[in-house]
């Protein structure tokens, strides 16, 4: 399988893998873009965190206008190209993933692989676009490969990685737009049907942090325009954000403008927001209960509790990897893809039909 990624991770071009934990040298705002063969080499159930090997990495050649400020990466043409001839002639969904912390660029590459393996929308795997922020990498619940209490000073360092990767996020997401209007004007030149598949927005765990400042660079890039609506739906998995971002245009209050729907799977026995909850200062997290509040909200935003599928068969996961592991989840999100009415949705409860429900275990 083919995984498509973009990076504002350093470039080291003999190196396997050529991308490490710190910015491209030209700062966080610039990113490289390409892709990567992988294959299933073990059953995702019995080897959740290597079932996946990466084959080779292709890296497109870095533009001269790369360097120029503002000026985009143009490599990014023959990906995105390639990216969106595929779903339309394959017929297959886009999936944008924006991993969380504690995460290399192997590890990205590979759980955006566990995606195109496991979301399917009926039979076809959807095509992974994965954005890879210079994360730490390492082991356990987000303390660095060590696991020791000095270590964990790395997700303080993660969270600042992830705020200032949220430009080159925004600049790679303008350009995906870019690229869609000038189809959308070459179907209407040629009167063409307008392509049917759809983009789904999945972000986990720390990846919401740089979700929120990934559209307000986007706005900041548009000058402040209402940012358009290319995702179909936005998954919030098991997000380390504030409980209240979504009520805050300066937090994720923006995402609504991008997203048809928002879906926040969350879970109260997450072991790795609990940390966060509790070690690192910070609010009530919106991945433990969902948002704050429902009322006021968009009518598009809906929570789903996942407490009850949220454990894992390996003891470091924390409960906080079941979006791409737990098969009463995947199959959630799969009819969710479907389109199927969210009342219709099989395994869910609904706590508040239309808004609120939890999914239930498997028999």
């Amino acid at each position: 399988m083919r995984i498509y990624f973009a990076t504002n991770r350093r470039y080291v071009e003999a190196s396997i893998p050529p991308f490490k934990d710190r910015y491209n040298v030209e700062g966080p705002a610039i990113y490289r873009v390409g892709y990567a063969e992988v294959t299933k080499v073990a059953d995702p159930v019995e080897t959740p965190d290597d079932a996946f090997a990466i084959d080779s990495i292709y890296v497109e050649p870095e533009a001269a206008a790369a360097k120029a400020g503002d000026a985009e990466v143009l490599g990014s043409n023959a990906i995105f190209a390639e990216l969106t001839h595929k779903s339309r002639v394959q017929r297959r969904n886009i999936v944008v993933y924006i991993h969380g912390f504690n995460s290399s660029f192997e590890t990205c590459i590979q759980r955006a692989a566990q995606l195109h393996d496991a979301w399917l929308d009926g039979d076809a795997a959807p095509l992974v676009f994965a954005f890879s922020w210079p994360a730490d990498g390492g082991d356990g619940l987000g303390f660095g490969q060590s696991g020791e209490t000095g270590a964990k000073w790395k997700y303080f360092s993660d969270r600042d990685d992830a705020e200032a990767s949220g430009k080159a996020i925004a600049r790679s997401l303008r350009r995906l737009l870019d690229y869609l209007m000038d189809l959308r004007k070459q179907d209407i030149a040629t009167q063409a049907e307008p392509c049917e598949q759809c983009i789904h927005l999945v972000a986990h765990s720390m990846g919401n942090w740089a979700l929120r400042h990934a559209l307000l660079s986007l706005r900041a890039l548009i000058h402040g325009a209402r940012l358009p609506k290319i995702f179909t739906n936005a998954f919030l998995m098991a997000a380390d954000e504030d409980a209240d971002a979504l009520e805050h245009t300066h937090k994720l209050g923006l995402l609504p403008q991008m997203a048809e729907a928002i879906h926040v799977y969350h879970s109260k026995n997450d072991l790795a927001l609990l940390i966060s909850d509790i070690t690192k200062i910070n609010p009530d997290r919106l991945g433990n209960r969902g948002p704050s509040i429902i009322d006021g909200l968009d009518s598009n935003i809906y929570g789903i509790d996942c407490a009850a599928v949220s454990d894992t068969s390996v003891w470091k996961h924390g409960r906080h990897q079941y979006y791409r592991l737990r098969p009463e989840v995947i199959s959630d999100v799969r009819q969710v893809i479907a389109g199927k009415a969210l009342d219709q949705i099989e395994g869910r409860k609904p706590l508040r039909a239309g808004r609120l429900y939890r999914i239930q275990p498997a028999a």
